[in-house]
């Protein structure tokens, strides 16, 4: 692990020294750029260079300088042709893709015109090669013929560098915490405020392309330790185009997984449409796109096996408007509106719910507007300006009843399963997550003798909002009892005085005012090529937070360099082989779970409470007490004890006993990368990418003998939590990416990618139902040692082997009767680690230093954190597509259909544990009292069977998702034109 200290200085003054700075920005546009040369490889200036698109509005044009470079940037993605014409000299054409955030390099060679009067060549669609950064973009046209969702998450499953581990199958990126990533539409950062999982605020058949970032990023994009998406979307254009396709699914139409989990028998359509076209040719055009989609599935409860449907009625609704504002203005406006709702909904998973009371309805909302604009000033000098704002609303999400008993949850602690009532209040105040964001940016094209420099500078602000209050049930009540009692339909809890049975408060002592997390960025990046074998990317982003939490109290001006700086060595100068490497820091912005943890607004207290009253349903045989007489039994002993008046063994009070003193830091990662690319002629490429990360600045708790204790206005002491950030915990990251395709002449192509990696360390930071999580090492540390309560190995989303394999082929047939092609993807993935730990109580082996109240447990790891792993995930989907283009019209009028089979060959693994559908729980003396005894844990070593022992149904699935998805069949048929 190297050291932080030295690690900014060294890259920030080389950052300055070479001039720093970079390719594109969070705006969705790259640049094309590059150098003319004669056959003797002198410069050539003054060669006019004509840019032609089906994405522009009319033609762009640029000169060539003295040193015969030429740039085209802020190009909205897609394919583009050059032209190259100077007098006395064939012209030249070259044909390049542009990815979403990607620079490309087209140095061209031009001849006398008596030897060769024009020149085509047709350039690598492959956007991943000679670049510093390790992206890959996925074509919408490749997701339409493979066997995919055709979502932003379909095409990241694609990619490398990505594993779908984080908590609920969250995506983790380059080893980060599935909450730090960015995904962006049309430039626009989509992600949930908390979770950081991207919402689906668009229509598949309006995505033009996604591109995944994973090492080497520009220091244009920040907030983020992992990776960037970037999707972009259709906007029309010169001529009319437009799609229809209806996608029919059926419930009925899988086998069932290894746990039997029932079907539906029911159709249901998912209705997409698009249409986009001039208004005014080469001036305004527009696109607009819409997805209607209700279903029904069949689902399950966690260890009751109740069948229940899960049903959702959506509408999505995309509208973009381009307009030139004159030769080289271009305004851009989009809007999309999504309403959600939902019957039935499960939290956090189906597979740790009982019953079905613990369902709700719940309606969700959401908005995205972003206008952009992009102007040529002089020939090169380029500005681009955007704002963006979002929205996201849970309306009713939660219990329907604030009643005492109706209104409390239950929870099973030894399997840690809830029944009786809903998580959360759907009839309190409804949560609002939003976002909005200004970035202006301006590019200074600059020719010199030594190379051309591409350089960017700009100024990006982001404010991350939230309002609501986070009641955590109706009543605000939860009871965690010893355990539960299942018989039928019916679960009796079993509730013992013996301190394994808690009743714990969370009320919202104040209304949430909002969050306001907004972070203020500076970066300048210069790619400087250098010349036909040397290019540099040369950045430096600075991020400044002004963090208010519910409260209207600050928390957060802390700032934070990111040195960026890579170099690309192409050995032959002919644009065929590259070797890339570099080094920078990556800054995640502020998580507004985590900041607003103190804040005693909106924010619920904790206070915990052994439940003393007389046992309930803990006899052998007697006979069973309801849930709902049980819980008055409960809370009318509780309340003859004092209620909530009593002395609790756990107190949280944001603002008071939890608190933020100075300013909370952002999370880091620093990064080294090395790569080797290599283009196959026109028909492929290949590139091999070496990533380590070792993240910084976690997220943690501190409560020791230095931070004392604190009184609240009516006299009550607590024990000082607080919440700040260190550098203790450790999570480290080793990945190698292999990517390549090929095309086999006009009818197959094939791609695809391995990754071997390697997460480790003592913090997984993140679970499935809070989220992200601060650390606790720094938590009463006298009772607990950290080699058995915090020890190192692989961490949770580890996933060591990943593949992923795609081909298309075109299969003979008769044409006058259509296209027939197949999709093949195959999927290979390593299973996960977990292991085997339980709370123990150390009180009776520590000597209390002073606290008030001291933790009554802690947990103990029995085994290595990475003692078992799941199952190796193996599964083959395929596609079957079939077209016929319509006589008497357009070439690109045609019907269609596809048949997709997942997982063909029906084979099952027990692999995912990321959604808790495999249980793992461990039970000692501290669930079980009577079972085990009590052990030392800093002088024994305990025992299985008489101090611990697995759960019964340890390392069994608790739900279908914890197996490979079943053979499902789905059909989608349409038209476009």
């Amino acid at each position: 692990m190297f050291r932080r200290c030295a690690f900014v200085p060294i890259l920030a003054a080389l950052a300055a020294f070479l001039l720093a700075p970079a390719a594109s920005g969070q705006t969705p546009t790259g640049t094309i750029s590059g150098r003319v040369l004669d056959t003797e490889g002198l410069r050539v200036p003054g060669v006019t260079v004509t840019l032609t698109s089906p994405n522009l509005q009319g033609v762009r044009t640029a000169v060539t300088s003295e040193n015969g470079d030429f740039v085209f940037p802020a190009l909205t993605p897609g394919e583009y042709t050059a032209a190259f014409e100077l007098p006395g000299f064939g012209t030249v054409r070259e044909t390049r893709s542009v990815a979403a955030g990607q620079p490309v390099n087209v140095d061209v060679t031009m001849r006398p015109a008596a030897v060769s009067e024009e020149l085509t060549v047709t350039g690598r669609t492959d956007a991943f090669t000679n670049t510093v950064q390790a992206a890959t973009t996925i074509q919408a046209e490749l997701l339409q013929q493979l066997p995919s969702t055709r979502t932003v998450l379909g095409a990241v499953n694609l990619a490398p560098g990505v594993h779908a581990t984080g908590p609920n199958n969250n995506i983790s990126i380059s080893g980060a915490m599935s909450f730090e990533n960015v995904f962006l539409l049309n430039g626009v950062q989509i992600t949930d405020n908390i979770r950081g999982t991207p919402f689906n605020l668009f229509i598949e058949d309006a995505i033009q392309e996604t591109t995944v970032s994973t090492s080497g990023i520009s220091a244009e994009y920040g907030r983020f330790t992992g990776g960037v998406v970037n999707a972009v979307t259709k906007s029309g254009g010169n001529t009319f185009s437009g799609s229809y396709r209806a996608t029919l699914t059926n419930d009925d139409w899988r086998t069932s997984s290894p746990f039997g989990e029932p079907r539906t028998n029911d159709v249901v359509p998912v209705h997409e449409f698009t249409l986009g076209g001039p208004v005014l040719r080469d001036r305004t055009w527009f696109f607009g796109a819409g997805r209607l989609f209700g279903s029904s599935v069949s689902n399950q409860t966690g260890y009751t096996n109740l069948p229940y449907n899960f049903e959702v009625d959506e509408k999505r609704f995309e509208g973009k408007l381009t307009q030139s504002l004159g030769t080289g203005h271009t305004a851009r406006a989009a809007y999309t509106h999504v309403q959600r709702d939902e019957l039935n909904n499960a939290f956090p998973s189906p597979q740790t719910v009982m019953d079905r009371r613990s369902l709700y309805d719940r309606q969700l909302p959401q908005q995205l507007l972003s206008v952009h604009y992009s102007g040529t000033l002089r020939n090169n000098f380029f500005v681009e300006a955007q704002y963006a704002a979002r929205s996201f609303t849970f309306e009713g999400s939660g219990a329907k009843t604030r009643d005492l008993i109706d209104g409390t949850v239950l929870q099973d602690r030894t399997t840690g399963a809830r029944w009786w009532s809903p998580t959360f209040c759907g009839v309190c105040t409804d949560e609002e997550r939003a976002n909005d964001n200004i970035l202006v940016k301006a590019n200074y094209f600059l020719s010199t003798r030594t190379g051309s420099h591409n350089l960017v500078v700009g100024y990006d602000t982001f404010n991350d909002k939230r309002i609501g209050d986070n009641n955590q049930s109706g009543s605000d009540f939860h009871v965690w009892a010893s355990g539960s009692i299942i018989e039928g339909d019916t679960i009796y809890p079993v509730l013992r005085p013996d301190g394994s049975t808690w009743i714990i408060w969370w009320p919202v002592q104040e209304a949430s005012r909002g969050t306001r997390f907004r972070t203020h960025s500076l970066f300048v990046n210069d790619t400087w090529a250098f010349n036909r074998h040397l290019m540099f990317n040369l950045g430096l982003r600075w991020d400044r937070n002004d963090g208010r939490d519910n409260i209207g109290q600050r928390v957060a001006r802390d700032s934070e360099f990111s040195p960026r700086v890579g170099l690309v060595w192409d050995p032959t100068g002919a644009g065929r082989w590259g070797v890339n490497a570099s080094v920078g820091r990556y800054v995640a912005s502020l998580n507004n779970a985590i900041a607003d943890s103190t804040s005693p607004a909106g924010t619920p207290s904790i206070y915990a409470y052994d439940y003393l009253g007389d046992p309930i349903n803990a006899a052998v045989g007697a006979p069973r007490v309801p849930t709902d007489e049980a819980l008055r039994m409960l809370f009318a002993s509780f309340e003859a004890l004092g209620g909530t008046s009593q002395a609790p063994w756990l107190i949280d009070v944001p603002g008071t006993s939890t608190q933020i003193r100075g300013s909370l830091r952002s999370p880091s990662a620093d990064e080294f990368a090395v790569g080797l690319s290599r283009q196959l002629g026109t028909r492929g490429a290949l590139r091999a990418d070496l990533a380590y990360r070792n993240f910084n600045n976690f997220y943690s708790d501190r409560v020791d003998t230095s931070t004392g204790q604190v009184v609240n206005a009516i006299g009550d002491e607590f024990d000082l939590v607080l919440v700040e950030n260190t550098d203790e915990l450790e999570r480290q990251y080793v990945g190698l990416s292999l990517q390549a395709n090929y095309r086999l002449g006009t009818r197959t192509s094939l791609g695809g990618n391995y990754t071997l990696s390697r997460l480790w360390g003592n913090l997984n930071g993140e679970n499935v139902g809070s989220g992200p999580l601060s650390g606790t090492i720094h938590s009463y540390p006298e009772y607990f040692d950290r080699s058995w309560a915090f020890p190192e190995g692989d961490l949770a989303s580890d996933q060591r082997h990943r593949v992923r394999l795609w081909g298309n082929v075109d299969v003979p047939f008769v044409e006058r009767f259509g296209r027939l092609n197949l999709g093949v993807v195959q999927q290979v993935q390593s299973g996960t680690p977990y292991g085997a730990s339980g709370l123990v109580r150390t009180g009776a082996f520590v000597q209390n230093p002073g606290y008030l109240t001291p933790p009554v447990s802690v947990t103990y790891s029995f085994t290595d954190r990475d003692h078992f792993r799941t199952e190796t995930m193996q599964r083959t989907d395929l596609a079957l597509n079939y077209s016929f283009r319509l006589p008497g019209g357009p070439d690109r009028r045609e019907l269609f259909a596809q048949f997709q089979v997942l997982n063909a060959f029906n084979t099952f693994q027990l692999f995912n544990i990321s959604t808790n559908a495999i249980n793992s729980t461990v039970l000692t003396a501290f669930d079980a009292p009577t079972r085990f005894e009590p052990f030392n844990p800093f002088t024994d070593t305990p025992v299985q069977g008489v101090h611990w022992d697995y759960g019964d149904r340890f390392g069994q699935a608790t739900g279908a998702a914890a197996y490979t998805l079943p053979r499902t069949f789905q059909v989608a048929v349409g038209f476009r034109f």
